[in-house]
């Protein structure tokens, strides 16, 4: 399996059993599959950034906080990562509509609706697009949302990812700002490219965007009025 074709997968389930059955089933049904699993919604939030993961499952019923505040918590912050709830009822209907969640699963879990759960989120992510780029002599595809922001100093690029890792190649921004859609992604300098999914607000003192993770970018004087227009409307379209 190409490491485009493998998905990274949460499960966030307060019962040890559900989440080992689940675990089971994914890695038969999906080899290769990354699953990291959490027993409550405050764990995985503490740990949550948005693009790390393809697929979340999230259970509605948990001690403290439960799916359903767990998924809308994630939905300020990342509008587009897949979510299923896995749940005994489907009582929850509503809920799962306004937070835009994929599929219900049933608990006991079924294989099949796993695997094709599964297969899903492997066609969204492949749909995504991204940005292309040459690490070791290998070509790498990496999906916009994992992309927190590009930042070039003389030959070298540091692209900074959503999991927090930073992949440094030798480039020019100016081959990755050509791969990336104008609605979402800013040239705010000369030396850095920004992916407004990830950017928190526009500190015009400062002159730079302050990210969701804490980082700060610069902005160059002349484009902090477009930086906070477009910004503005990127955050209309994704409420």
């Amino acid at each position: 399996m190409a490491d485009s074709d493998i998905i990274k997968v949460a499960i966030c389930d307060d019962e040890m059993t559900q989440r080992r059955q689940l675990q089971f089933i994914i890695e038969k049904s999906r080899p290769g599959t990354e699953v990291n699993a959490f027993e409550s919604g405050e764990d995985f939030l503490n740990s949550f950034r948005p693009g790390v993961y393809d697929l979340i499952f999230m259970d509605i019923l948990m001690p403290g906080m439960g799916g359903i505040d767990a998924t809308s918590k994630i939905r300020s912050v990342d509008g587009s990562v897949p979510i299923v709830f896995a749940t005994s009822s489907k009582d929850h209907a509503m809920e799962g509509y306004k937070n835009r969640v994929i599929r219900y699963l049933m608990k006991p879990f079924d294989p099949v609706e796993v695997s094709e759960v599964l297969e899903l989120a492997a066609q969204m992510k492949g749909s995504q697009g991204g940005v292309t780029v040459r690490i070791s002599g290998k070509d790498m595809t990496f999906s916009y949302e994992k992309i927190c922001y590009v930042e070039q100093s003389s030959h070298t690029l540091y692209i900074h990812m959503a999991n927090g890792a930073t992949l440094q190649l030798t480039g020019k921004l100016d081959n990755i700002e050509a791969q990336t859609p104008d609605d979402s992604f800013i040239r705010c300098h000369q030396s850095y490219l920004v992916n407004l999914a990830h950017v928190k607000s526009v500190d015009r003192s400062l002159q730079v965007f302050i990210m969701k993770d804490g980082d700060s970018v610069h902005i160059r004087r002349e484009s902090i009025p477009e930086a906070s227009r477009m910004l503005a409307e990127y955050s209309m379209k994704n409420i």
